[in-house]
């Protein structure tokens, strides 16, 4: 995962405009130094706090909050780092650079805090904001260059993302699920993004609806997979994994491999990588699923295709550059 600390970096890479005055930053660095010894930097804290509260300026503001995010996280103290750093994703409301690294920390965070859908918005929502960015300044180099490869990095990060992965499954075939197992899918993901399921027990019983439902392998693999979705967000690994597995296997297409099939085992690898005694079996995953979109790319040139060509070439890379940071 980008560490904090490069990505607080981030912050004044384009133009160099820090709103700290020298006390402030000597403060900050002092926090930084001094975690081991809470006392001192719970006083420095909420020195940096009131600073914050008492400023006039919402850039100043936002970036004092951004650095006791980053110090409270370091500490451990998560909620309250969670705490600062939206505020200081309000407070950057207009200043769409430094809102996309707050917004980043923010879901660095958020993960810490097993807030994975939380995190996947607001990384892809930073993502967004860069992108805007990079096509602004695209006329002038060090500012381009400097947004194509911070873009690159978050592409790779988002890579190991269930939520993004998900996102691939039918960008060139529709989905294989009838309108029953919709409205039923629709009504979880509604709830797991509120949070409001009271128990896992509810959400296997919606399971076993939809399953019950279901018409065709196909449909059946694809419920296996959003349900995977499902329990990996609601924090059962292990029954996702059984899910995903179970996915895996029933998009299997005959003969050779298909894009849903290439699609499930990558998902199947990332959340097994979250689940230390599966890693082995996410690297053989993946490297699978790696060989597979490369077929497939070859597929493409074959069928005279070039947007499936760049598509899969383009995910090829990045799904290789997320495997090599984790086998480091």
């Amino acid at each position: 995962m980008i560490d904090i600390f490069e990505a607080l970096g981030w912050l004044n890479a384009i133009g160099n405009d820090s709103y700290l005055n020298d006390e402030l930053r000597r403060q900050s660095k002092n926090a930084r130094n001094l975690i081991q010894f809470d006392s001192r930097v719970r006083s420095i804290l909420e020195r940096l706090r009131n600073a914050a509260y008492s400023s006039n300026d919402p850039l100043e503001k936002a970036e004092i909050l951004l650095h006791c995010a980053v110090i409270e996280y370091c500490r451990r103290c998560i909620p309250q780092a969670a705490c600062d750093a939206k505020e200081a994703v309000i407070a950057y409301e207009s200043a769409y650079h430094h809102r996309a690294v707050a917004l980043w920390i923010l879901g660095i965070v958020q993960w810490e805090m097993f807030q994975g859908l939380a995190a996947y918005q607001s990384w892809t929502e930073a993502k967004g904001l860069f992108c805007q960015q990079q096509i602004l300044f695209q006329n002038f180099p060090y500012q381009a260059a400097w947004y194509k490869n911070i873009l690159w990095r978050m592409d790779v990060e988002l890579a190991a993302q269930p939520e993004e992965i998900m996102n691939w499954l039918n960008c060139f075939e529709g989905s294989s699920l009838g309108v029953s197992s919709q409205q039923i899918l629709k009504s979880v993901k509604k709830k797991i993004s509120q949070q409001s399921y009271p128990t896992i027990y509810i959400l296997m019983r919606n399971f076993e609806e939809a399953n019950k439902r279901s018409r065709g392998e196909y449909e059946r693999a694809e419920i296996y997979l959003e349900f995977g979705m499902a329990f990996y967000q609601m924090g059962n690994i292990h029954f996702a994994i059984k899910l995903l597995r179970k996915s895996v296997h029933g998009f299997f297409p005959g003969i050779g491999s298909c894009h849903k099939q290439a699609v499930a085992r990558w998902l199947l690898g990332a959340v097994e990588w979250m689940n230390e005694p599966s890693q082995n079996q996410a690297i053989t995953h993946w490297m699978q699923s790696i060989r597979e979109f490369e077929e497939l790319q070859s597929w493409a040139v074959r069928d005279n295709n070039p947007q499936k060509k760049d598509w899969y070439a383009d995910r090829k890379n990045t799904l290789e550059a997320a495997l090599s940071e984790r086998l480091v």
